[in-house]
C-alpha cells in the first residue's frame, strides 16, 4: 500500500475502547483497552488474576458490553460465586455452601438481581478446551470482550508445550482482529525469578516467548505478601511490561477486598 494510501486508512480509522470500569486504568489507556487488542495478564499462581478477569467481565457487562468468559481451570459456578462475592462482600465459599445469615442471604438476594441484570451481557464456557471450538464461538457471539482462562489449558496440535503455546498465541492474535473483539489472555509464569529497584518482579511467561511477542498490551500481576492476616484487603500491582501503543505508564495498585473478593482501584 503506497503512503498516501495509508495517511488516508489512518484518517478514517477510528479507535474502539471498551472501558474497563477501573478508572485510572482506562484514563492511563486513554478510553480502556481496544477492540482487535490481544491483551495478555500473566501472574504467579494464587496472584488473583482470575479475580481481576471475573471483576473486569462484571465492569465491562455493566457498560452494555458483550463478554465471553473460557475458564479452562475451574468451573462455571466457582466463577458466578466469585462475581456474587464482589456484589455482595460475602466469601464466595459461603455463597456455595448456602451457610448464610439472613442479613447475608438478602445481600446475596440483591447481588443475584444485579448479576441477572446483566446476563445477556455475559456467556462463561467452562467445558471447551480445544482452540478451534473457541473460535467458533467467539466468531458467532460477536463478542466485544473475550476472556480465556488460561492460555496453558488451551488444546491445540503441536506436540511439545512451546510449539503448542506458540501456534496458541498466534490463533488468538489473529481472532481478535477476525472477531473485531478484545481478547484477554491470563497466563501463568515459569519462575519469580528478581526483583527489581521498584520492587516488581522479573517474570516470565511460561512454556513461550511468543506469548509476549503477540501480545499488544503485557502486563505482570503479582500480590504483595500478606504480613497481617486479619487484614480487610489484599494488595495487587498490575504492571505494563510490553505496549504496542508506545508509552510507558506506572504500576496500577488494586485492593482486594475481604471476604468477598472484589477488586477495586486504590
Amino acid at each position: 500500500m503506497r503512503i498516501p494510501e495509508v495517511l488516508k486508512s489512518i484518517s478514517n480509522t477510528k479507535l474502539e475502547f471498551i472501558p474497563t470500569g477501573f478508572a485510572k486504568l482506562d484514563r492511563e489507556l486513554d478510553g480502556g483497552f481496544l477492540r482487535r487488542e490481544l491483551v495478555v495478564v500473566g501472574g504467579p499462581s494464587g496472584s488473583g488474576k482470575s479475580f481481576l478477569a471475573s471483576q473486569l467481565v462484571l465492569n465491562v457487562a455493566e457498560k452494555g458490553f458483550k463478554c465471553l468468559y473460557f475458564s479452562l481451570e475451574i468451573s462455571s459456578q466457582t466463577i458466578v460465586s466469585r462475581m456474587l462475592g464482589s456484589l455482595s462482600a460475602i466469601k464466595p465459599a459461603r455463597i456455595v455452601g448456602g451457610l448464610l445469615t439472613k442479613e447475608e442471604y438478602q445481600r446475596k438476594l440483591d447481588a443475584e438481581a444485579e448479576l441477572l441484570a446483566r446476563e445477556q451481557f455475559i456467556d462463561i464456557y467452562d467445558d471447551i478446551y480445544e482452540l478451534d471450538k473457541i473460535i467458533e464461538v467467539v466468531k458467532k457471539a460477536k463478542a466485544d470482550l473475550v476472556v480465556v482462562d488460561f492460555i496453558q489449558n488451551v488444546i491445540f496440535k503441536g506436540e511439545r508445550e512451546y510449539e503448542r503455546l506458540s501456534s496458541v498465541s498466534l490463533e488468538l492474535q489473529r481472532l481478535a482482529k477476525q472477531a473485531n473483539s478484545c481478547i484477554f489472555v491470563l497466563s501463568q509464569l515459569s519462575n519469580l525469578v528478581s526483583r527489581e529497584k521498584d520492587k516488581s518482579p522479573v517474570l516470565e511467561f511460561k512454556g513461550a516467548g511468543t506469548i509476549a511477542q503477540v501480545a499488544d498490551l503485557g502486563f505482570w500481576l503479582w500480590q504483595e505478601e500478606v504480613e497481617d492476616f486479619n487484614q480487610q484487603e489484599a494488595v495487587l500491582t498490575l504492571a505494563l511490561r510490553k505496549n504496542r501503543r508506545g508509552f510507558s505508564l506506572k504500576p496500577f495498585i488494586f485492593g482486594m477486598r475481604f471476604p468477598g473478593g472484589e477488586i477495586y482501584e486504590k
